[in-house]
């Protein structure tokens, strides 16, 4: 449920955890506060409010100050998307201020899409079980736009998509390119493969993305917003009701 709000959202705090980098940024307007990027260890959970913290202290910024919350959705790790949404969530509700969420990948992609309008910008993300989760974005009258929706994909398959239903230059980044050979050996016609640094979404672009629909499309229910898993978690109920216990033993005296 979108909830329309017609207002310019100029101090945003985004969160963005979808992958093993923890991102969190506060920007006011075109000005980009603070941007903190950290490799967890271990899970999000335990460094993401000491982050963002470490942001609101450094920018001289209080949490009621905030505008908008803007989180990524993912696709992306179960846990982390998990321990993500429910802080942006906990503090919105703390300030009473909307959120938003958007894209992990249309994160990823934003920076390279706003820079090199002219190609369509392919992102990757590990995945596990031998697929990435990938979309592919491109910038278009002053904002990001979807090409191919989000999926969860055998990078073959990804190759194979990308071939049927995309034209023109191509940009490729993401940490899946580091786990499938098969995407960095990629030998298409104008294709480039983006440097590792550029691996995991930005926070900033989560920020971006978020006044952009926020502006256009209003601000999420809060209770409703949810994690966009895609597929599956590994960790699945089993599907049938489990049988009785068995009698227990008899033992004679």
């Amino acid at each position: 449920m979108i909830e329309s709000n017609a207002k310019t959202y100029r101090r945003i705090l985004a969160i963005e955890t979808a992958t093993p980098v923890q991102a969190v940024a506060l920007v006011d307007g075109e000005t980009l506060c603070e941007h903190r990027v950290q490799r967890v260890a271990y899970n999000h959970g335990s460094s993401l409010l000491c982050n963002v913290d470490q942001v609101l202290d450094s920018s001289a910024i209080e949490l009621e100050e905030i505008d908008l919350f803007a989180v990524g959705l993912g696709p992306g790790s179960f846990t982390g998307l998990r321990v993500g949404l429910a802080t942006a969530k906990g503090l919105s509700r703390a300030v009473d201020r909307p959120i938003v969420g958007v894209s992990s990948l249309a994160a990823l992609a934003y920076g390279p899409a706003r820079a090199c309008s002219e190609a369509t910008v392919l992102a990757a993300i590990d995945a596990r079980r031998r697929e990435v989760y990938a979309g592919a974005y491109r910038w278009e009258d002053n904002a990001l736009v979807e090409v191919l929706e989000d999926c969860a994909a055998a990078p073959k398959d990804w190759i194979d998509e990308v071939t049927r239903g995309v034209s023109g230059p191509l940009l490729q980044l993401g940490d899946g390119l580091t786990k499938y050979g098969v995407l960095r050996n990629w030998e298409a016609p104008q294709l480039r493969t983006l440097p590792g640094d550029l691996a995991s979404p930005s926070a900033v672009a989560v920020a971006n993305l978020a006044r952009q629909v926020a502006s256009e499309a209003g601000t999420a229910d809060r209770i409703s917003l949810e994690p966009n898993y895609i597929r599956p978690s590994d960790a699945r109920l089993p599907d049938k009701e489990p049988g009785p216990m068995p009698p227990a033993p008899v033992v004679d005296d």
